[in-house]
């Protein structure tokens, strides 16, 4: 019993190191130049690069975000879910995201952790996997600053993937205990329907791949025995319902149209988006090596018994899921690198359900000394790249604010000139290379007409901004 209460004690307070690690890089981020200032305005209805008008209207109730998401979604996308939560808190303001944001990114290790673990919601953790979770997150995500830190990203990235997730898990647990009742009644079942609508109406090229998985368990459950619950029909259909919403928004089209023109090339497109397809895998080449290591283990077992082979399938699948989610970006109008984050967690649930099998099934994934030796790496290397990850955000977190001190200065000036600031310094190939890929820069235009800087001035009420030139 007290060796229980001290676990769960470890756990919360991995919990609270993660929370206050995230907060730290959080609070450190500024506002992301471009995207945050222009969604913090009402959305004018034009192209993203388009400067807005000098009458642009900061978003300052329900009522323009409201109007904002309408134009939006006409105009530009279909990313309803994302953006609104995106101009919430650009509304709401950046102290309030960050302590938010924090706690999101926590909740991710906790679904992550409740996937590994059979789709069983409890609140006693194993602090090592809270650890491990969070050490892969940060170490294989591509694009981890981007998809964790700035606030257009996160909303778009870590939140949608959270709200994913976090439907899945009733399904997952589901699989592993098909006869057993969780919650058959109306209110739950609504409930699912809403929820399945909402995360159908996040991400393109990752709920496309969960509707048809969910498909084919759903035919399986049913012909095998029956024991389907209402919940997991509505769940279904409200994210094909919202899935509809976000790939039929007429913006998309608009965007597409504008992008690529009348013409797109798809096999022009498979080929300038390998290079960033590879950059992904990449970045997960560790847990491919340890996940096909896995499925060489397996295949050499004897007398595999029913709960080895269910654990196996459903590893295929999330390996399936998470490939495709990855490998049909190929065929997007644009591949930013941070859109193979989706696959990647899928990625790190399936190792972690194959790390679980083979305590439970004594099995070697991985042998003793070369478990440790990884570990004293990973120590070293999370230690490196966080302390110069760190290191440089402070620096541009001083720089910024400096930043923001001049434009005050200038605006209660009431000086009618550009306002030429010094662009914060570009980091070097070996200071990116030893953050582990987690700066990115973050800086205005030499253009003072320039669609950012223009974002910028409307934002805090100058006339023109613009980096000194070189």
């Amino acid at each position: 019993m007290i060796e229980k209460q001290n676990k769960n004690k470890n756990g919360l307070f991995a919990l609270i190191v993660i929370y206050s690690f995230l907060f730290i890089l959080n609070y450190l981020t500024p506002m992301g130049f471009g995207d945050d200032y222009l969604y913090s305005f009402i959305w004018q209805g034009n192209a993203m690069n388009h400067p807005l008008s000098l009458d642009a209207v900061r978003i300052s109730s329900f009522s323009d975000l409201f109007l904002s998401q309408w134009r939006h979604y006409f105009t530009w996308g279909g990313r309803t879910v994302a953006h609104s939560l995106a101009q919430f808190f650009l509304w709401q303001g950046k102290v309030f995201f960050n302590l938010i944001n924090s706690f999101v990114g926590a909740l991710l290790v906790v679904e992550v952790y409740w996937c590994i673990h059979k789709g069983k919601v409890s609140f006693s953790f194993n602090p090592k996997i809270l650890y491990w979770i969070f050490f892969a997150l940060w170490a294989f995500t591509p694009g981890f600053t981007p998809v964790f830190l700035w606030l257009t990203g996160a909303c778009n990235y870590l939140w949608t993937c959270v709200i994913l997730i976090g439907l899945m898990i009733p399904y997952i647990k589901k699989y592993y205990y098909p006869e057993n009742k969780n919650c058959d009644c109306t209110v739950f079942a609504g409930f699912m329907f809403l929820c399945g609508v909402i995360a159908g109406w996040t991400n393109e090229n990752s709920v496309c791949w969960i509707i048809l998985t969910l498909a084919i368990h759903l035919l399986v459950l049913h012909r095998k025995s029956g024991n389907i619950e209402n919940w997991m029909y509505t769940g279904f259909i409200g994210l094909i319902v919202g899935y509809i919403a976000l790939m039929f928004a007429p913006g998309n089209l608009f965007r597409l149209h504008l992008i690529h023109g009348l013409k797109w090339d798809i096999l022009q497109t498979f080929t300038i988006n390998g290079s960033a397809f590879l950059k992904v895998i990449f970045c997960q080449f560790l847990l491919w090596y340890f996940l096909l290591r896995f499925f060489y283990i397996v295949a050499h077992v004897s007398n595999m018994d029913a709960d080895l082979r269910k654990e196996s399938s459903l590893i295929t699948i999330l390996s399936i899921i998470s490939l495709g989610m990855t490998g049909i970006m190929l065929m997007a109008p644009d591949f930013p690198e941070r859109s193979g984050f989706f696959g990647t967690v899928w990625l790190i649930i399936a190792i972690g359900i194959a790390s679980r099998i083979q305590k439970e099934h004594k099995m070697k994934l991985i042998q003793d000394d070369a478990k440790r030796f990884l570990s004293v790496i990973g120590v070293i290397y999370f230690i490196m790249t966080s302390v110069i990850t760190i290191q440089y955000f402070y620096e541009m977190f001083e720089w910024h604010r400096e930043l923001i001190h001049r434009v005050v200065q200038s605006k209660n000036n009431n000086k009618k000139t550009v306002l030429i600031v010094k662009p914060f310094r570009k980091a070097n190939k070996t200071e990116v290379l030893m953050s582990g890929f987690h700066i990115i820069e973050n800086g205005l235009s030499e253009d003072a007409d320039n669609w950012e800087n223009v974002a910028f001035a409307r934002y805090y009420g100058i006339k023109e901004i613009q980096e000194e030139k070189d």
